[in-house]
Formats: C-alpha cells, sequence, structure tokens
C-alpha cells in the first residue's frame, strides 16, 4: 500500500502547480462517454424519407426536420426522440457524401444528451483516410490547446448505412461551459472571410460584414444583447497600435500565446483552411471575468497533404505562410512583428515538432485507429462518390511514401516525415529581450493565512538565469520571492516545459497588494509581466453573523415558476439575525475563481430579520424580480455570496448531483445541516420524506473544492446498508486522520474535512489520499491541500 501511494506522489508531483480543475464536476461530466475511441460508435437517425429527400435538393437550406437518434458504443445505448436533424458545413453541403448536425435541445428546450446541445457529424468526403481530422484534434489537445473532442462514428439513416463519420464536438454554450471559468461571454464563430481587418471602431460595422448572405463574424451566444463591443476594441487594437508598442495594448484584449499556438499547430499539419491561409474556420471567447479574448481552433479535413492549389504545404515557410486568398492578415503580419512574439512562436515550432508531431511519438496510435476503423470505412460506399476513392486509396492514402490522388498529394505518413524534416532549417531566433507568457497563482481568493502559489511560463531563447515574483503591499515596499525552474518531464504542453514556480507568503488579514513577475535572460535583459498592470491580491476581513445561502434548486422542471411563469433555477438568501442587511453592493456568484460575477445593484435592498428572499438563476436579468447572470448545474458546482470588496465570502456551498423539482436546503434555517427537501421559497425550510428517492444506484466518491484551503467538503454516495471507514494518508502513506460509522444507511451524504490530523493539529500543504472502505468497496481519491 505505502508503495502505491509513493507512486502516487510521483504522478501527483507533475501536476502539484497546474491550474486546479473542479474535479467534482468532472467526475459527473459524462461527456467523454460520447467520445470515447474504445469502439467505433453508432449513430442512427430515424426521420422521414421526405425530409431526407427535401434536405438533398436544398442543401443550402438549414431547416430542421424531426427525427429519432440513437447512439451505441461501448458506454451508451440509449435513444433518444424528436431531436433537430440538417445538413451542415459550407463547400460540403454539395457534396455527396454530406455532413450533419443533430440537435437535442431545438424541439425539447434545454435537453442535452450527456452534456451535448448538438452533434456534428461530418462526412470528410475530402479526406480518403477519414482520420486526418481526428489525429488533428488529438494533437491540437494533447498539446493542452482548447478545441474540440472527436471520435468516429457509423452513421445509419433509416436503416441504411450512410458511411463512417467522424463526430465533432460541437462549439456552443456547452462547449465554453466545459472549458472556460466564466461561461457567460460572447462567441463569435469567424468564417470566410474573417481577416480582422479593420473597418472601423463601430461595433455595428462587424454586426452587419457578411459573406453569402451569412455573418462573417457570426454571433452564437447572448445573441439578444448583440453586443459587438470587445470585438471591435479588439480589432481596433490590432490594426491601430504601432507594432513597438503593440504587446502593451494587445496582451490586455487576447491571449496572444494562444494565438501563436494555433499557427504552429497549422503550420505542422499543412492546415491552411485557416485565418492565416484563407480567413476562415475559428471561433473567438470574449471572457468576461478576465475581459480577454480566446482563439480557438476547429475544422481539420484539409490537412497532412489535401492540397487544392499546387502548393507543397510540408515546405511552407513558417514566418510567410501562403496565402490561398489575398488580403491583409493582420493578426498573423502584426503580432510577428514582434521580435518577443516571433521567437515565441518559433519556440512553439520546435517544441511541437520534437514532442507532438514527429510520427515515431504517435505511429503505433495511428495505426492502432486504422485498424479499428478499416472495416467500417472499407463498407462506407458514400466515400466513393465524390472522387472515386477506392478501397486501395483508403490503405494508400496513410502510406508513407509517395501517394498522389487529386488533391491529396501526400500520404499521412509521408506528409508528417517530410514537414517535420524540413521544418528545421527553416527556423531562426533574432535577438530580443525575454519573454512570460503565462502566469498563473493559487488560490485566486487567498483567507488572511494563506501562502499565494504562483506558476509562470517564461521563455528565452538565450536561457533564463532568473524569474522572480515582486510583490508590493499597498503603502508598502516591493519584496521579492525568488522562482524556481520546474518543468513538467515528458510534457506534450509546452507551457508545463517552460514551467517556473514561486511562493508569495501569506499576507494577512483585510491586506491588499499587487505582484508582477520579473524575467532575466543570459543578456543580462530583463522584462516585467503583466506589462501594464500587476495583479491584485486582496484577503478578507473577519466577519460577523451575516446573510446565509439556505436553499436552491439547480434543476427546476415544473415546481416553482418565477414572476414571468418560467420554471428556473433559484437560490434562497436568509438573514437570521435580529437587524435588517443590506444585500445591495453584494455578489453572488457560481465561480470559486470569479466572486463578482453578479453585483446586486438593486437601491435599499434590505433583507429583514428572519425573512428569506428568493433569487432567479436564468440569465434574464430583464425579467420581473432579482435574476443573475448565471445558471446552476444540476451536475453539482459552487455558490458563494460576497461582500461588497469582491473577495470577503459571506457564505458558501459547493453541492454535487441535485435532482429534479427537488430542493436542497438548511434544515433547519441557518443551520449546518444540509437535505434534499421539498422545495420552501420564500418560507422556512421543511424536510419532507423524500429520502427513498435519492438511495443511489451506485458508489462515488468526490472532494470539492480540490485544491482546497482551508477545507474541503468530502461527498459519497452508497447504495446498501454498510460499516464505513475513512482514511487519510499523507504522501509517504502514513495516516493522518480517519474516522468511521456502523451500519450507515443508504444515501448520499457529504462532510467537511479541515485539513487537521486526529489530533486537531493542522497539516502542511501538499498531497493526500482519502481512502473510503466497507465491505463491498475500497476507494481512494487524491486530495491537493494548498497553504
Amino acid at each position: 500500500m505505502k508503495n502505491f501511494y509513493r507512486l502516487c506522489l510521483y504522478l501527483a508531483a507533475l501536476t502539484i502547480i497546474s491550474p486546479p480543475v473542479d474535479t467534482f464536476s468532472q467526475s459527473y461530466n459524462e461527456s467523454w462517454k460520447i467520445f470515447s475511441d474504445s469502439t467505433i460508435a453508432r449513430v442512427d437517425i430515424t426521420v422521414d424519407p421526405a425530409a431526407i429527400a427535401y434536405m438533398y435538393q436544398n442543401v443550402e437550406s438549414d431547416s430542421e426536420h424531426y427525427a429519432a437518434f440513437r447512439f451505441r458504443n461501448s458506454f451508451i445505448d440509449e435513444t433518444v426522440d424528436s431531436i433537430g436533424f440538417r445538413l451542415r458545413g459550407n463547400t460540403s453541403r454539395h457534396s455527396q457524401k454530406k455532413s450533419f448536425k443533430v440537435s437535442f435541445n431545438t424541439f425539447v428546450a434545454g435537453r442535452e444528451f450527456y452534456g451535448l446541445d448538438k452533434m456534428n457529424l461530418n462526412g470528410e468526403h475530402n479526406d480518403p483516410s477519414i482520420i486526418r481530422s481526428k489525429i488533428c484534434f488529438d494533437h491540437f489537445k494533447g498539446a493542452g490547446i482548447t478545441t474540440s473532442r472527436s471520435n468516429h462514428v457509423r452513421v445509419y439513416i433509416n436503416e441504411q448505412y450512410y458511411g463512417l463519420y467522424i463526430n465533432v464536438e460541437h462549439i456552443d454554450d456547452e462547449f465554453i461551459q466545459k472549458n472556460f471559468a466564466d461561461d457567460s461571454g460572447n462567441l463569435w464563430k469567424c468564417l470566410y472571410p474573417a481577416d480582422l481587418d479593420y473597418h472601423g471602431s463601430n461595433p455595428v460595422i462587424y454586426q452587419q460584414l457578411n459573406s453569402g448572405g451569412r455573418p462573417v463574424y457570426e454571433l452564437t451566444t447572448n445573441q439578444a444583447q448583440n453586443d459587438f463591443s470587445k470585438l471591435a476594441r479588439f480589432i481596433t487594437i490590432l490594426n491601430n497600435t504601432p507594432s513597438g508598442i503593440l504587446p502593451d495594448s494587445i496582451e490586455s484584449v487576447i491571449e496572444v500565446h494562444e494565438v501563436l499556438k494555433y499557427f504552429a499547430m497549422n503550420i505542422l499539419h499543412g492546415s491552411w483552411d485557416d485565418y492565416w491561409s484563407l480567413m476562415n474556420n475559428y471561433y473567438l471567447y470574449h471572457e468576461p471575468a478576465k475581459d480577454i479574448i480566446h482563439f480557438i481552433p476547429y475544422d481539420y479535413d484539409n490537412t497532412f497533404g489535401v492540397d487544392w492549389f499546387n502548393i507543397d504545404w510540408a515546405f511552407a515557410n513558417p514566418y510567410n505562410f501562403p496565402k490561398v486568398s489575398d488580403g491583409p492578415r493582420p493578426l498573423a503580419e502584426k503580432l510577428l512583428a514582434v521580435p518577443q512574439y516571433r521567437n515565441l512562436y518559433t519556440h512553439f515550432l520546435q517544441f511541437y515538432n520534437d514532442e507532438v508531431f514527429k510520427l515515431d511519438l504517435w505511429r503505433t496510435r495511428l495505426d492502432d485507429l486504422t485498424d479499428k476503423i478499416t472495416t467500417a470505412a472499407i463498407a462506407d460506399t458514400f466515400r466513393t462518390k465524390d472522387y472515386n476513392f477506392t478501397v486501395q486509396d483508403f490503405f494508400d492514402s496513410y502510406s508513407e511514401t509517395a501517394y498522389n490522388n487529386q488533391h491529396v498529394k501526400k500520404g499521412l505518413k509521408q506528409f508528417v516525415n517530410v514537414r517535420s524534416n524540413s521544418l528545421p532549417s527553416q527556423l531562426s531566433f533574432v535577438t530580443t529581450i525575454p519573454m512570460v507568457y503565462r502566469i498563473d497563482w493559487h488560490p485566486k481568493n487567498p483567507a488572511p493565512g494563506d501562502s499565494i502559489f504562483v506558476i509562470v511560463s517564461a521563455f528565452s531563447n538565450t536561457g533564463l538565469t532568473d524569474v522572480t515574483i515582486q510583490y508590493t503591499p499597498d503603502g508598502g515596499s516591493p519584496q521579492n520571492y525568488a522562482m524556481s525552474f520546474n518543468p513538467v518531464e515528458n510534457t506534450k504542453i509546452v507551457d508545463e516545459a517552460d514551467r517556473w514556480i514561486g511562493t508569495i507568503p501569506p499576507i494577512g488579514a483585510g491586506q491588499s497588494g499587487k505582484f508582477s513577475i520579473i524575467a532575466k535572460d543570459n543578456l543580462n535583459q530583463t522584462q516585467t509581466y503583466p506589462r501594464k498592470n500587476p495583479i491584485v491580491l486582496r484577503t478578507p476581513a473577519a466577519l460577523g453573523n451575516d446573510l446565509v445561502i439556505n436553499e436552491f434548486m439547480a434543476d427546476n422542471e415544473t415546481t416553482i415558476p418565477d414572476p414571468s411563469g418560467e420554471y428556473e433555477d433559484w437560490i434562497e438568501l436568509y438573514n437570521p439575525t435580529a437587524s435588517p442587511i443590506l444585500l445591495t453592493g453584494r455578489y453572488i456568484t457560481d465561480k470559486s475563481d470569479n466572486l463578482t460575477k453578479y453585483l446586486f445593484t438593486q437601491l435599499d435592498l434590505y433583507v429583514n430579520p428572519g425573512e428569506h428572499l428568493v433569487i432567479w438563476c436564468d440569465e434574464q436579468q430583464s425579467q420581473p424580480g432579482i435574476h443573475t447572470n448565471f445558471k446552476l448545474s444540476n451536475d453539482g458546482e459552487y455558490i458563494a455570496l460576497v461582500e461588497t470588496d469582491g473577495v470577503t465570502i459571506i457564505d458558501s456551498i459547493s453541492f454535487g448531483v441535485q435532482k429534479a423539482d427537488t430542493s436542497f436546503g438548511r434544515s433547519p434555517d441557518a443551520s449546518a445541516n444540509w437535505a434534499f427537501m421539498g422545495p420552501t421559497p420564500g418560507t422556512a425550510n421543511l424536510i419532507t420524506n423524500v429520502d427513498e428517492e435519492f438511495i443511489p444506484v451506485g458508489f462515488e466518491l468526490s472532494a470539492y473544492p480540490n485544491p482546497f484551503n482551508p477545507s474541503t467538503t468530502i461527498r459519497y454516495s452508497i447504495p446498501e446498508t454498510s460499516d464505513i471507514t475513512f482514511t487519510i494518508f499523507d504522501i509517504l502513506g502514513r495516516e493522518v486522520w480517519s474516522t468511521s460509522e456502523q451500519n450507515k444507511t443508504p444515501g448520499t451524504y457529504e462532510f467537511k474535512w479541515n485539513g487537521r490530523n486526529n489530533y486537531g493539529n493542522e497539516l502542511s500543504s501538499g498531497v493526500y489520499f482519502l481512502n473510503f472502505q466497507s465491505p463491498q468497496i475500497n476507494k481512494s481519491i487524491k486530495m491537493l491541500l494548498m497553504k
């Protein structure tokens, strides 16, 4: 057992200082089952034959047709009725092997299928291997770049086999929720000719740009607000800021390193149907909490030697990528004109070539996937309809030697070898100052006694000698704390290979200050980051009695309507004190790293003694009543009520999976005991006999938050009466804490562990292992205590 924990320590050491993950929510996010490569999934669509005939006769139509959907793989065999079914794509609409979109929520509002609103079934009619885009998505994900997941599926329509498809994760609000801490922002789908060129500072200009009757920059979230101001601001700064001072402004509006990684990966994979070459196929997401734009790539069938323009993409110049369509590309041209960005981009190219792209790194994976899809590909007669690709073309298109058929100018393996070998001689560095391209710290909202762990990614082609944290308390003198170089071994994520770590000691109660990072290279050149505004730290002051989060419902389907008659999520606050409490100016949030997500702006909003106040969580702030800019997740998440300073947490709860039309609340009001109950919004909480409905069907164990400080909530479900024992071990396998209960009845329970041992002594920062044991179950999870 101790050797097992020592092994876990080694593995944990690779991720101790990586950004924390909401492990509780992830444990209930089952979308991974959809994208599993364990088998080739089967999708069955049952639809009126007249609808299929209509789609094939009206290929530009986005009309959705009622259909039934069945999905089968190693984990799932489920049927969903009343789904929306239509054609998707751009030029592929005119192909004979068409691509399709499945929508689970068009005709049944709010419905999801394993966490997905939509499903993209791509026919890959250009690609005889039916694998190029799948490999690209895998490489991007493996390199830590935010993009879609994908897998192969066999598609049947009305029991006829339509061929082998690639199921590509739809980039929408669900995708944003899974990938970004703040999912309330604007998402733009950018299609040809989305060159990011300047047409004026008025946001309306970019709203109205269109091509062929569709928007060039299509807003796909928050359409009611139709706010293009952040996009216009970004385009204005990008185009109108002189090169010499561009970094001071551009880094405050877009994550530059994400863009440079995207360019580097596209160069390697020969992807020209992109921003740089064709002004096409990317998303921009503005994350409000950080007030910054993220770049998200998609669409990768035209890669690995696919070419329509007589260009050999295996030798393409990485600093002057060939343009399929002429015109300005300010995002590429302006960034690479900055020496620091050029060097960082060159570094990314080198790293990805050596650690991600070279064929020997993933040859076995490719061969395994090929073997898995071969039978389905051979049976796919639709793949022959557009370019007469034969079964032999399927096999030859993977070739490591010469292959050339129509627009496929190289075999997949051939292209990889040629591109990987040609790249090094094309790369060069210039003389410039060092670059810190990513800064992170934990906890984001430190308590008075917390140490703040700082993690940065930094690079200089001449080598770095020092990376230093400079913390300046408000009204005080700067204090420097050295960082140490601590790369993750054998990583495919360049940020981890360039990782430096350091610590700011606890700053005390009710304190504030700012910190920056100073990087110094071997030429004695230094640069401070962030370039403009240092990062602000604040700790909360002590609080007395105040409002509490008293009850909430995260899955209100038919029980409690809001003032507009809609069934929405809600939170109830309660004043247990003898005095009115002012809520105006305070915040409520569902994100631990965005404590100021919703501000109570209502004038003189008091909660009187003994009063219950209901807040609707539905993103519909114009409706009567108090409505927040976020919804609750019935898969489990976090709620906090926050003081006017934006850092002091008045009350909070981390909760797990919720059941429809049942609330979770304190029993009695304002007590420490939480229970499922019949909903009582606006009145005292009453426990009704709902326990039998919550007997779990299986065992579950989680801890949230994780990493944590000073305490974490341990939640578990047991399906049968058992004697149970919880034991916590340190990284050397030594027992530090334990508790046990006899004859624990079936149900879902939670308790807090305060980071102390059995003697009440505080434990030090580090990795701990929580073990649950009963006669039927032995399960362990990893937890990280950070001080």
